[in-house]
């Protein structure tokens, strides 16, 4: 069992020299693909500021013309307006959440 664990040993601490040896010998190049990665992922927080603004103002112009509408509408056009806005009063804050997980 000793000697197994002297096998061990001497197997784990050569394959850890032998890692230690390629990243010191590929640090420039592993430093910088890792920055290439961090560049490619990193998302301009001011673009996902503009999008969330842009989306806020077509809502508001959504709901602005839907009151303009329902100012001389009788009942049954109001509940399919109300149902509409509800649907896509969802579907933005779907987006909204799925901006937040980029975040």
């Amino acid at each position: 069992m000793s000697q197994n664990n002297t096998i061990n040993f001497v197997l784990g601490a050569a394959i850890g020299g032998i890692a230690a040896y390629y990243l010191a010998r590929h640090q420039d190049e592993i430093v910088n693909k890792i920055y290439e990665l961090k560049e490619n992922l990193n998302i301009d927080n001011n673009e996902l500021i503009n999008k969330t603004k842009d989306k806020l103002d077509s809502l508001t112009q959504s709901i602005h013309s839907t009151i303009e509408r329902f100012s001389g509408d009788d009942d049954s056009d109001k509940s399919q307006e109300v149902a509409a806005i509800m649907e896509e009063l969802e579907q933005l804050r779907a987006e909204v959440q799925a901006l937040k997980a980029v975040n």
